[in-house]
């Protein structure tokens, strides 16, 4: 007993704390290997920020002394054009100072690059405009915002959670502390303070995330009326009249009586966007040129929302509305439960489905069992898509002025 208490007393803080959090995460436990686990032992502390007028953040970590490398401090920084829409502009990271033969994102003999968390502080940049760009350089900036969007919202705000398993959601078995062990009872102390400072940590969050919630609905009902003559307008029930005529796009006078609202809006609006063209082939074009509205809501009393495709009479199918539902265990930090889509009722021969892979309208099907978690999220990021950036500014990705205005920014940026 004597041993156990004297073992308390010397032992300072919460030993392996940070670890034990981030391990007990199913993503970032992906990302850390056995060699990594030892020099992660030495990490003392995590810090997020978000940068002075600028839409980004940075995450600290800070390290005691250790034989690995000789920074005490590794910083990663996140610029974003546009944090809302995910858009980015660069990932910049602390170049690593390792001690020789000590690396652990390059094998020591052949300096080939090896799997290692602390491959997530290698800078990248990424210009959204260049359709030439390496596709994996951008999933791999995507999956680095992942981690640090993980570590930022989850870890660091709550890390004594983490620590004990509480926030796993029984995926992993909670971390095990003995109160009648005196060798334990020092940490039970410990913990038991962090857990209070948790609560009250966690009482200011929910009390943002309601405040949000009303200053979102009270939103959308604002724009309720104006997306109705936004409607009304593209579908020809009202013509504008009395437009200015600035020469750029004259048109007969016989082909514009006959011609009604905004012929192919939607459609266009979507090729437009970087994302949601990538899932739109060929043979899509001729069913998305029926596309009348699109709109999104909240689904009552839950976490998530539902996106409502309006179609006109047309060839392909019958249906006149198709939707896609995502249900939500928690929104804030992307705990997707389900993603549900219309069945759609396809005419004989006209199944766009079956006629190739690929297709637009595979979007409202489920998700397959083998694939699920990683289309699940493939399906959210569309969706989100939709309901941040077409739905409220289909006009501007119609005309293509956003990818102009967000060029323009990148060069004043840069």
């Amino acid at each position: 007993m004597d041993l156990g208490e004297d073992k308390a007393s010397k032992e300072k803080g919460v030993p392996n704390f940070w670890l034990t959090a981030m391990k007990n995460n199913s993503l970032l436990a992906q990302e850390i290997t056995k060699a990594d686990e030892e020099a992660l032992k030495y990490l003392i502390d995590i810090k997020s920020s978000r940068l002075v007028c600028c839409p980004e953040f940075k995450l600290e970590f800070f390290f005691g002394p250790n034989p690995y490398f000789k920074n005490y401090v590794l910083a990663k920084k996140f610029i974003m054009i546009d944090e809302v829409k995910l858009i980015f502009d660069e990932a910049i990271g602390s170049k690593i100072k390792w001690y020789p033969e000590k690396c652990l994102t390059r094998e020591c003999s052949t300096r080939k690059p090896k799997k290692s968390f602390f491959n997530f502080f290698k800078s990248l940049e990424f210009p959204f405009y260049d359709e030439s760009i390496d596709v994996k350089l951008l999933h791999q900036l995507e999956h680095d915002y992942e981690i640090g969007v993980t570590i930022k919202k989850e870890i660091v705000c709550h890390a004594i959670s983490w620590f004990c398993g509480d926030a796993t959601c029984g995926r992993r078995t909670k971390r095990k502390i003995e109160y009648d062990n005196p060798a334990a009872g020092n940490l039970v102390q410990k913990i038991e303070s962090l857990r209070k400072i948790e609560i009250e940590l966690n009482k200011l969050e929910a009390e943002f995330l309601e405040k949000r919630r009303k200053v979102e609905a009270n939103y959308v009902k604002l724009c309720q009326p104006l997306d109705t003559k936004r409607y009304d307008i593209v579908n020809g029930v009202n013509e504008v009249k009395g437009a200015p005529n600035d020469g750029a796009m004259v048109q007969s006078e016989d082909k514009a009586t006959k011609e009604k609202g905004v012929p192919d809006f939607w459609f266009i609006a979507m090729e437009s966007h970087h994302e949601l063209r990538q899932n739109i082939v060929r043979h899509d074009q001729g069913a998305l040129k029926y596309l009348t509205d699109i709109k999104w809501c909240r689904i009552n009393d839950s976490e998530g929302f539902k996106l409502e495709f309006t179609f006109g009479p047309n060839p392909y199918f019958k249906n006149s509305v198709l939707e896609k539902t995502y249900r939500m265990i928690d929104e804030t930090y992307i705990v997707l439960e389900e993603a549900i889509g219309t069945v759609i009722d396809w005419y004989p021969g006209q199944c766009l489905i079956e006629k190739a892979e690929r297709s637009f309208f595979n979007f409202f099907k489920p998700p397959e069992a083998e694939k699920l978690r990683y289309q699940l999220r493939c399906d959210y990021d569309i969706g989100v898509a939709f309901r941040d950036e077409l739905i409220c500014h289909a006009v501007g990705w119609y005309t293509e002025d956003i990818i102009w205005k967000r060029m323009a920014n990148l060069k004043f940026l840069g």
